[in-house]
């Protein structure tokens, strides 16, 4: 699987580490044992496993054809509707959740002193 980041398509393999993504607005690119399927995202969170992915995105679109998913990704984001104001939130609290995870992370060996 590869998906849009904000810093470039990310690659994501069976069995990798699980990780969440913030994904962008863009293509998502699926290998499947029966061939390639596309999904044309509006952003969103993705979670990912070591046998399983989930994307929580308030709109997507799914094909077999580049093409055509692209072309329906672009004419449901130049609509306005609730689902983008959905998405705004979703960014907004992909924002929060991902600078909440990184204040968590700190260096080996150093530890926080209780009060």
């Amino acid at each position: 699987m590869r998906v849009p980041t904000r810093s470039g398509h990310v690659g994501l393999r069976p069995r990798g580490e699980p990780t969440v993504l913030a994904v962008e607005a863009g293509l998502i690119v699926l290998r499947l044992g029966a061939g390639m399927r596309y999904a044309g995202t509006a952003g969103g969170l993705l979670h990912s496993g070591r046998d399983t992915a989930s994307l929580l995105t308030p709109l997507a679109v799914v094909g077999d054809d580049v093409e055509s998913v692209s072309r329906q990704l672009d004419e449901l984001l130049s609509a306005p509707s609730e689902e983008m104001e959905v998405r705004r939130t979703l960014e907004r609290l992909e924002t929060h959740i991902l600078q909440e995870l990184r204040q968590g992370e700190e260096p080996a060996g150093i530890s926080k002193a209780k009060p």
